[in-house]
This record gives structure tokens, C-alpha cells and sequence, in this order.
């Protein structure tokens, strides 16, 4: 004579974690991107999103027409709230379940490659955003 016990639940709870693991990290991720991004007319931080990878789009804004000097923390709350609103369309469960928890972040900011690497006129080499970025959470 045997006994077993079939334990169904320790699946859910190991997806549950990961699923939890993963929302900690991109809203520690997001968080990051909007703490080291320059803020001026708030165009820049304000057209960041977070998809699952392989989706286009996003938000983009442009700085034309935005006045400059803007509250820098006002604005990166806004963004920040902006990516909280993107992860939690994500579906993560799902992406788990399936085994592709693959996402990206861009942003779509017609000034998005000079704020990176600096622009025809700056005096500097540029924010370089993603750079800091992915050497943090790469």
C-alpha cells in the first residue's frame, strides 16, 4: 500500500512569486529611469513606456511648445505613474505561465537619441540613459 499527495498549489505559489519578483524589479526599474532623466519641458521622461517585448508603440511626446524649467519632481511622478499603469496592463501571470516574461522599455522622444548620446550642439556627451540603465538592471 502507498500514500501520496499531489501538491497542485506549489505551482501557483512559485508563479505568484516570480509574478511578484518580476513587478518589483520594472517598478524598480521605472523608478531608476525617471531619477536619472533630465527634465526641462518634461517631454523627455514623460515618453517612456514599458511593453512586452516585441509590441510597438508607446507614449511620445515632444518638447515643442512645452515651456522649460518644469518641476522636475512633478513631472518624474507623473512618468513614474505613467510605467505603473504600463505594468499593470501587462498581464504578467499570463507571460509567466507561458514562460515569456520578455518586456522593453523605450522611449519615444523625437530627442530621445540626443538626450542619450548629446546632441549636434551640446557640450556634453549626453544623459546616456539607457546605458546607466542597462549596466544597473541588464
Amino acid at each position: 500500500m502507498s500514500i501520496q499527495s499531489t501538491f497542485a498549489g506549489i505551482k501557483n505559489d512559485l508563479y505568484n512569486a516570480v509574478e511578484g519578483e518580476i513587478e518589483d524589479r520594472l517598478e524598480d526599474m521605472a523608478d531608476y529611469a525617471v531619477r536619472i532623466s533630465p527634465v526641462d519641458t518634461g517631454a523627455y521622461v514623460n515618453s517612456f513606456s514599458i511593453k512586452r517585448a516585441g509590441q510597438g508603440g508607446g507614449r511620445m511626446k515632444t518638447s515643442e511648445g512645452k515651456p522649460q524649467n518644469q518641476s522636475p519632481e512633478a513631472v518624474r511622478e507623473d512618468s513614474y505613474n505613467n510605467l505603473l499603469g504600463d505594468i499593470q496592463t501587462l498581464n504578467i501571470s499570463d507571460m509567466v505561465e507561458k514562460g515569456d516574461t520578455r518586456f522593453t522599455l523605450r522611449n519615444r522622444a523625437p530627442h530621445a537619441i540626443d538626450v542619450e548620446n548629446g546632441g549636434p550642439n551640446w557640450r556634453t556627451s549626453g544623459y546616456h540613459v539607457f546605458s546607466r540603465i542597462r549596466n544597473k538592471f541588464g
